[in-house]
């Protein structure tokens, strides 16, 4: 093959690479929208049928599997009720990707969510999402998702802290 053979595999690759970089952006961006609408089906599919989900101890117990992720988010409701939070607002930036493979991604995503409960206190957590995504044949998915909190506002004291928890993002290509 030619040099500028080369070269045009080479921008494919790096095309390819933008897209996906989108698509996992897309993917962090809509699991919060997800959450604050209450779209439990849209949030349930963001995530592989394997998924592990671990929000932390005080939180929930960890999660193994989209169908008990999925349970977990009808247990708020009962009899028509909604004893889940009344809103919430989460937040994020800084969403760094590292492509371990073509098809799998490490990512880390700083957050901020504020919440509402169904007695008006407003608790309040800064941190990040530790995300392990992959390709699937229907886009990109949710694998792991680990919170680590840096800070809170009357949230309770059971959860992941952030410091000396992530390993170092390797700058992608």
């Amino acid at each position: 093959m030619s040099a500028s053979g080369n070269a045009v595999e080479d921008d494919r690759r790096a095309l390819r690479r933008l897209l996906d970089k989108d698509a996992i952006v897309d993917l962090v961006h809509r699991y919060s929208y997800c959450v604050d609408h209450k779209l439990n089906d849209e949030l349930a599919a963001l995530f592989t049928d394997d998924c592990v989900i671990d929000y932390g101890p005080g939180s929930a117990p960890v999660i193994h599997g989209r169908a008990a992720y999925r349970k977990l988010l009808d247990s708020a409701i009962r009899d028509g009720v909604d004893y889940g939070f009344a809103a919430t607002s989460h937040h994020n930036a800084n969403v760094l990707i590292a492509f371990d493979t073509d098809d799998r991604a490490t990512v880390r995503t700083s957050m901020y969510a504020w919440h509402r409960t169904q007695v008006g206190k407003t608790p309040q957590v800064w941190g990040y999402y530790h995300d392990v995504v992959v390709r699937t044949a229907d886009g990109w998915k949710l694998h792991e998702r680990r919170l680590h909190l840096l800070g809170t506002d009357g949230w309770h004291g059971g959860y992941h802290r952030a410091e000396h928890t992530a390993p170092k993002i390797a700058a992608t290509s």
